[in-house]
């Protein structure tokens, strides 16, 4: 078999499992999530967005190390955490974004209104981005420094670890704040 053959296999095959683990959490943790039923609107939105940042950011380091510009023996830490920095100002912003429209949502279509639920986005990705972040920096540069292509590997890790983590902390956001 073919060597990208191979690496996009496995890491599709690890997406497929984690993402029946996701999806299991999910059903488990309905109960307290209809505890706020725009969190329905929220959801799909929320787990996009962190898929698509953190994808992102894997793909500019992947590629800073392709063209020879990051070196795995020394990193540069100003790189890294601008990249971080970045990537986290984004989910931060967009975040708050999303918990503002989840709220219109709720006060005008399901007239339900809850202020509270513009920063359940925000607490969660405050409670699971910089695990998720340095967790992806580390797997690119590891894995590459390994002689696997990045970019083959990190689109469905990032997308499974992304939809875990979103989950986990947007029921967390939902427990402490309300």
């Amino acid at each position: 078999m073919d060597r990208d053959f191979k690496e996009i296999l496995i890491a599709e095959l690890v997406a497929v499992t984690g993402g029946v683990f996701a999806g299991s959490m999910l059903a488990f943790f309905t109960g307290k999530l209809e505890m706020i039923p725009a969190m329905f609107v929220l959801l799909p939105g929320f787990l996009e967005m962190k898929g698509g940042v953190g994808g992102s950011l894997s793909a500019r380091i992947s590629s800073s190390l392709h063209k020879g510009t990051l070196k795995t023996k020394n990193i540069s830490k100003k790189f890294l955490f601008g990249e971080g920095f970045v990537s986290f100002s984004l989910l931060v912003c967009t975040s708050l974004i999303l918990g503002f429209i989840t709220f219109v949502f709720s006060w005008l279509v399901l007239n339900i209104f809850l202020p509270l639920v513009i920063f359940v986005p925000v607490i969660a990705i405050l409670l699971s981005s910089l695990f998720e972040l340095s967790l992806f920096v580390f797997s690119v540069v590891f894995l590459y420094s390994r002689g696997f292509d990045p970019d083959n590997v990190m689109g469905p890790y990032v997308t499974t670890i992304g939809d875990i983590t979103s989950i986990l902390s947007l029921v967390i956001a939902v427990v402490l704040l309300l």
